[in-house]
């Protein structure tokens, strides 16, 4: 089986992708900001160049409503459990139990939805008097607007938190003239199109009422051609106030009726509808910052999702992060950064969190492993999945944790400084940017299942794109084309017949298997070893002289790992099989744990075909058979978790 490494371009690539008076102390501080920008931009600029295999699910808080057939139920409590041993699996990252003193230590525990604001949900009042707009549902264009609204999320909250999420993520909610508002017109108004100020502030606030979160997509690189600084470098010309706020070439500038590459002003992938922010001016770096801190103020949100954050000097984060945090130490920054960064993320670098797309490249190789791929070409190209089998993606993510994990332990650590913890960065597999999963598995639902139940087991917050959970594909449909803007198709209230419901009441399962089992969200990661008998040519079971190594092999589509803890008082662990091949079972594999001689592991979650009981051996090990295209996660009784 072909391992090449599904991060070939993740490993490599480095980036893809108020108007309000300022005071003289916020004056003192920006100055200061930009002087260390134009010092360190040199060095900046030189870093950036089988279907229905898995039935509902039985988790902690619905294993009494669902009871499917050949499910693990939770034992009787086994008076031989004892403190937590050692397994003899690599460790890839370290346990990193709850911290109440550490205000950034929800994020750990975030499950996300993430919510493209035009596409989710219409005002229920209807839209605003005198607008135009698409019919809801219709085909998706890169201009359209069909009039999703911030009202239209508000009312959908009971939905959203029946999904097991406790974050939401939103694109961002600026004034623009784009649908998606990455062309921001004024980066200190909600738009009126999407319900204004006060429709925000009270979904805000209806999102803490349940105990959720809420992040904020700031896109801060470029503006929109409709921004009030650049409208007023249109109009001024060499005689603007702004003309220092943007890049011109020369003058007279031009935005309307020039070609792409023509364009006399810097502007983002060359798009005239972008025109770049200066960050070398005062008065840009004040204006973002204080960007960034108003938002908070104003409407408490708990943290910022920010959108190519790559050509934006890091100076400049360290301190958008300073002054936010000074508002709401608990607020989280996310960089929207490609590659594997641990020099960017933790406290003492810019960010708290990064948008983990290696997770997807990963997983969707894996997953998708023994079939064609659909390749996608967003984001600049750079988000290619290739087949990988068990052990290709041991290697290739186990190499993505190794790299925050090794810079996490040398470094301090923890809040004040250090490196992030392999927890803290947010694991993706789509979004708004790509095509969607489903559409790259060609329609397989059963490997989108087992993708779901990986990311849930993964540690590090997960982020779920509106849609996956009823079973979106492409506006195009799976053979058209997958990308933007069919990726960004409405949210089919309107065709709730056609939801996939098993799919749906899957997403809520393992959320909730996340949000209860503490090890998935909190324990450490080990590589479990997992062999059977070897094989001969044609299946059966190989004499044992014919191979040197004890007459045992893998088996190259079964992946497991173990949620572990260093010991018992600070958590139960978990082991968690994937068995990705569409074809052929594993047969009985022998697979090695960290639990003791004697304990009875039950199913927290098995695909049908999975026995739900198994007795631990002297050696630390568990035989289980796994079908095609099958998953579980095995752990102590529930009265364990209770304690």
């Amino acid at each position: 089986m072909n391992t090449t490494s599904a991060l070939t371009s993740a490993l490599d690539l480095t980036a893809l992708r108020s108007r309000r008076p300022a005071t003289a102390s916020g004056n003192r501080v920006a100055n200061s900001t930009a002087r260390r920008i134009r010092r360190n931009r040199s060095s900046s600029a030189n870093a950036s160049k089988n279907l229905g295999r898995f039935p509902a699910v039985r988790v902690f808080a619905a294993d009494a409503q669902q009871t499917p057939p050949n499910q693990g139920t939770w034992g009787d409590w086994n008076e031989l459990v004892k403190p937590g041993q050692s397994a003899t699996g690599r460790v890839v990252v370290t346990p990193s139990p709850t911290d109440p003193g550490n205000p950034l230590d929800w994020w750990k525990d975030a499950i996300v939805y993430q919510i493209f604001p035009d596409r989710f949900a219409p005002d229920p009042a209807g839209p605003p008097p005198g607008t135009s707009l698409d019919p809801w549902g219709s085909n998706p264009t890169i201009r359209s607007f069909q009039g999703g609204s911030i009202k239209g999320i508000t009312a959908n909250l009971d939905y959203i938190q029946s999904l097991g999420i406790n974050t939401i993520y939103t694109t961002p909610v600026f004034l623009s003239t784009a649908n998606h508002r990455y062309h921001p017109s004024d980066f200190m108004k909600v738009d009126p199109m999407l319900g204004g100020e006060d429709a925000f502030r009270e979904l805000v606030d209806e999102v803490h009422k349940r105990g959720m979160r809420f992040v904020l997509d700031g896109v801060f690189n470029h503006t929109g051609r409709g921004h009030w600084a650049f409208t007023s470098l249109l109009d001024g010309q060499e005689q603007s106030p702004y003309k220092g706020w943007f890049l011109p070439k020369s003058f007279p500038v031009r935005a309307y009726d020039v070609e792409r590459y023509h364009v006399n002003y810097e502007c983002w992938w060359d798009l005239p509808d972008l025109p770049k922010l200066n960050f070398d001016n005062e008065g840009v770096v004040e204006h973002i910052l204080d960007v960034g801190e108003w938002w908070v103020k104003e409407f408490n949100i708990d943290g910022w999702r920010l959108d190519y954050p790559i050509e934006i000097p890091n100076e400049f984060w360290k301190e958008y992060r300073r002054r936010v945090r000074a508002v709401n130490p608990g607020a989280v920054t996310v960089g929207e950064l490609f590659g594997v960064r641990p020099d960017c993320v933790g406290e003492g670098n810019h960010f708290d969190s990064l948008m983990n797309y290696a997770f997807g490249t990963c997983s969707l190789g894996f997953v998708g492993c023994g079939f064609e791929l659909r390749q996608d070409d967003a984001i600049g190209g750079e988000y290619q999945v290739i087949a990988v089998d068990a052990q290709g993606f041991k290697d290739n993510f186990g190499e993505v944790c190794a790299a925050y994990q090794k810079a996490h332990t040398e470094s301090k650590g923890g809040l004040g400084g250090g490196s992030a913890h392999p927890s803290m960065l947010m694991n993706l597999f789509d979004s708004h940017d790509t095509a969607r999963a489903l559409w790259m598995l060609q329609g397989d639902t059963t490997a989108l299942k087992m993708l779901l139940l990986m990311m849930a087991c993964a540690p590090g917050p997960s982020m779920l794109y509106q849609g996956t959970e009823v079973g979106q594909t492409s506006a195009n449909g799976l053979k058209g084309a997958g990308r933007d803007p069919a990726n960004r198709e409405a949210f089919p209230w309107h065709k709730k017949e056609d939801w996939d419901v098993d799919l749906l009441e899957h997403v809520k399962g393992v959320n909730h298997l996340r949000r209860d089992l503490y090890a998935l969200r909190r324990g450490g990661l080990r590589w479990c070893e997992a062999t059977r008998p070897s094989r001969a040519p044609d299946g059966s079971e190989a004499p044992v002289e014919l191979n040197p190594e004890e007459g045992r092999e893998e088996c190259e589509n079964l992946l497991v790992w173990e949620r572990f803890f260093d010991s018992r008082d600070d958590g139960v662990d978990a082991v968690c099989l994937f068995h990705s091949s569409r074809v052929e079972g594993t047969g009985v594999m022998t697979v090695r744990t960290g639990f003791n001689p004697g304990e009875t592991l039950v199913a927290a979650y098995t695909s049908l075909g999975v026995e739900g009981n198994y007795t631990v051996d002297a050696e630390g090990c568990v035989k289980i058979s796994m079908p095609p295209q099958t998953a579980a996660v095995l752990t102590l009784p529930r009265d364990m978790h209770e304690k």
